[in-house]
């Protein structure tokens, strides 16, 4: 009888950006037919000994993002384990590492504040001595000091009141998605307005955050599920070569623009609501343009003429490339059949949408989901 071989994927949270590094390891292990077993608790070296004596693993995945501490190397010392995100000021003397490139997640952030042509800039952390915390500041410092400005930190403890002292338009970067939600949530508090007055970025595109709030937040989007299918092969090459100590990174993979940076010269606040409306509702079969009026709070005619003259697009131009944009991401990040991939992308014709995809792209779906794997295995 065939038995399948275990790997443990120790958690260190609970949030999307786990759920899509889990993802990837799970691509990675259907192609070696291993079983991934998560372990969702873990505080202490005798838990770790708990579950690997339960388990009897091949590997261990260690994901090490909310821990500061050194390397647990006594404790998996003997077993193939890849560590995520450890601290690399502590790093593993004895495994691989694959830790995210910060800075370039930072970088991707900073340009797009800077574009909104700010007249200040702040930072607001966590407020936790963590590695990517400080390193996603000093380069939100350097690049708003090449662009001859000054960057201000900010604390929670006095948020609000910092806020209403900057001058104005101020350009926000949160360490993460929710830093920038409690610089949204304070800004909206004291009466400033969300893009006019305050732009606000964040990392990591939690929806949780991201769109709990109107307009919804910009966010920069690392690799996680890349990350989790790199950690996984790299733990399979340690697996069959043995031990290669090294250290590998992981990047942003896109920034996704919402309403709190939308600041294109010559929108009015009426079109931008509208433009928040449609990007998250576009995906939602039966979008109508009357809706879309209501939200702008005037007649269809009015809608569609005032939406055209500030954009230079149609209000169903804007649906469509909404939809394009989904339809990409579906093709690219998992295997739905077509069929669903063009439903959940609000489309209720198939013929409509494949022809659709083929007229913007050159592609048919099937052929761009083939690049598209191709392509992320090359980067792998």
């Amino acid at each position: 009888m065939h038995t399948m071989k275990t790997v443990l994927f120790f958690q260190s949270t609970t949030r999307k950006s786990w759920l899509q590094k889990l993802s990837g390891v799970h691509r990675f292990a259907q192609e070696r037919d291993w079983f991934v077993q998560v372990v969702e608790r873990f505080a202490t070296a005798s838990d770790i000994r708990r579950a690997l004596k339960t388990w009897a693993p091949i590997g261990c995945l260690v994901d090490r993002a909310m821990n500061t501490a050194s390397a647990p190397d006594n404790v998996f010392r003997g077993i193939p384990t890849i560590y995520l995100d450890q601290n690399p000021e502590r790093p593993s003397k004895e495994h691989p590492c694959l830790l995210h490139d910060s800075a370039a997640s930072a970088a991707l952030a900073s340009k797009d504040l800077l574009r909104c042509g700010c007249k200040s800039y702040a930072y607001l952390g966590t407020g936790k001595d963590v590695h990517w915390d400080k390193e996603r500041f000093r380069r939100f410092k350097s690049d708003t000091a090449a662009a001859g400005q000054t960057l201000v930190t900010l604390a929670l403890a006095s948020l609000e009141e910092k806020l209403r002292d900057l001058p104005k338009p101020c350009g926000i970067l949160g360490a993460n998605d929710y830093c920038a939600m409690e610089a949204y949530n304070a800004a909206t508090k004291v009466g400033l307005s969300v893009p006019d007055e305050v732009r606000i970025v964040g990392i990591d595109n939690d929806e949780a955050y991201c769109e709990a709030v109107k307009p919804g937040i910009t966010s920069v989007e690392p690799d996680f599920e890349g990350a989790g299918w790199r950690m996984a092969q790299m733990l399979a090459e340690e697996i069959d070569n043995g031990t290669s100590v090294r250290t590998e990174y992981y990047g942003p993979l896109r920034i996704v623009r919402r309403g709190s940076t939308d600041t294109t010269p010559g929108v009015s606040a009426r079109v931008r609501r509208a433009r928040e409306f449609i990007r998250r509702h576009a995906c939602e079969p039966g979008l109508s343009i009357d809706a879309i009026a209501a939200e702008m709070n005037c007649s269809r005619a009015l809608a569609t003429s005032r939406f055209r003259k500030e954009t230079g697009r149609s209000i169903l131009d804007e649906i469509h490339e909404i939809r394009l944009q989904k339809m990409r991401e579906l093709l690219s990040s998992n295997t739905l059949p077509i069929a669903m991939v063009v439903e959940r992308s609000g489309y209720e014709s198939d013929g409509y949408a494949k022809r659709f995809f083929l007229k913007r792209t050159g592609m048919t779906m099937r052929e761009y989901r083939r690049q598209s794997a191709k392509e992320g295995k090359r980067e792998a």
